[in-house]
């Protein structure tokens, strides 16, 4: 019986998150839109607007630079089985740049360089006597988005932008088979691909209601075609069909759209509020297949994850010319089907709550940003491997948290 269960978690979860998976989108673009909890798309142009909202770059004058970086921690318990295991304590750094320059009056362009997914995480041990390391014990993705962008000035009122996006993806993943005692051993499957994708943006500022601005931005889909490996050694694994060579798979990462809408009861204090929709049914499957044989195997991992929102709350206040306080709240809705659940996102809705300060002179400034995510419990099943014991499989996740401190420094030439 442990046997078959082994094979079945597996297969079910075989290359199940090379992408951001369930929850695992990134939104710490700068210390400004952490501290903010990313409610930035209608206020407060900085370069670091080509990814919150690349309409609002036409607001900013000459040429200005940014450059950051992001250091989350994360913690997590997932049980399988009944066996439950807790993430090692690490730490991951999440860099970024973005420079802009105002060609004329209506025309503004910009570069920007930030990841928009990521995941990480590796199980205390002992996995080799954990149920769980059969499906996997250790994951690492990594995306690095590349945005060259051009926005147009309309008018007074309105804005508009457009930038294309080439996105770097590189991952691995480990897991440990022991279904067989005599065949014992860990395998681990890498890959890396680039893909491309686009998003479109406006700004809008009223004149007959000078208090209020409104952002909107939609983002394409991008399918991810992946090479890589899967690496046994010189072991094979055939109750799996699992051994030593080239692979490539396809994922569909979702479109999302988000707006925001900003008021200023005065001159100093800026409050925003934001929605971002991801649509998350068009990440229906994983496809993945050995590179010279098409059909040995083929694994088709079905996620039937959800359409979500988040929403975000942020307030900004310029206590002096110089100095600014802020604030932030966001929820943040999971994706993941109860029924049908895997070990390498071990997260459900979140909480974020965030406090940040910025700093500028006429020439430079710096953004400093601390947040704590509060992860809800989920108790589920995975449907894919219950259906074919005939009998649920239970599997959960608690004590879910993560810590971010996002540190931004900037200059205008």
């Amino acid at each position: 019986m442990y046997k078959k269960l082994t094979a079945v978690l597996l297969l079910s979860v075989l290359l199940a998150d090379v992408s951001h998976g369930a929850g695992f989108a990134l939104y710490e673009y700068s210390g400004r839109a952490t501290a903010m909890g990313g409610a930035v798309m209608a206020s407060g142009a900085e370069p670091a607007s080509l990814a919150t909202n690349p309409a609002l770059i036409t607001e900013l004058e000459g040429t200005q630079l940014q450059v950051g970086l992001t250091a989350v921690t994360a913690d997590a318990t997932t049980t399988v089985m009944g066996s439950s295991r807790g993430l090692k304590h690490d730490m991951w750094y999440l860099p970024n740049f973005y420079v802009t320059q105002k060609w004329s009056d209506q025309v503004s362009v910009g570069l920007g360089g930030f990841s928009r997914y990521g995941l990480g995480g590796e199980y205390d041990s002992p996995v080799q006597t954990w149920p769980g390391s059969n499906l996997a014990y250790k994951v690492k993705l990594e995306t690095f988005s590349f945005t060259p962008t051009i926005a147009v000035k309309a008018n007074d009122e309105l804005s508009v932008a457009m930038g294309l996006e080439a996105m770097v993806i590189g991952f691995s993943q480990s897991s440990f088979y022991n279904a067989n005692p005599a065949t014992p051993g860990q395998y681990e499957i890498s890959g890396s691909g680039v893909s491309w994708g686009g998003n479109f943006s406006l700004v809008y500022k009223p004149e007959w209601a000078e208090k209020w601005a409104f952002g909107a931005m939609y983002r394409s889909k991008v399918k991810q075609n992946l090479n890589g490996r899967i690496n046994a050694g010189d072991k094979t694994f055939p109750e799996l069909n699992i051994h030593s060579e080239d692979a490539e798979g396809a994922i569909t990462l979702p479109d999302s759209l988000s707006a925001g809408i900003s008021f200023r009861p005065t001159e100093d204090w800026t409050l925003e509020a934001g929605i971002v929709g991801t649509f998350w049914s068009a990440y229906d499957q994983i496809l993945i297949q050995y590179t010279n044989n098409a059909t040995n195997p083929f694994i088709y991992n079905h996620k039937k994850y959800k359409d979500v929102y988040r929403l975000n709350f942020g307030t900004e206040y310029q206590l002096t010319p110089s100095w600014a306080l802020r604030a932030g709240y966001v929820y943040d809705k999971s994706p993941i089907n109860a029924n049908e659940m895997d070990t390498l996102v071990p997260v459900h809705d979140r909480h974020i709550a965030s406090v940040g300060v910025g700093y500028k002179t006429d020439a430079w400034s710096l953004d400093l940003a601390y947040a704590h995510v509060f992860a809800k419990d989920l108790s589920g099943i995975s449907g894919q491997m219950s259906n074919k014991l005939g009998s649920p499989v239970s599997m959960k996740y608690t004590d879910g948290k993560s810590d971010m401190v996002a540190l931004t420094f900037g200059y205008k030439f």
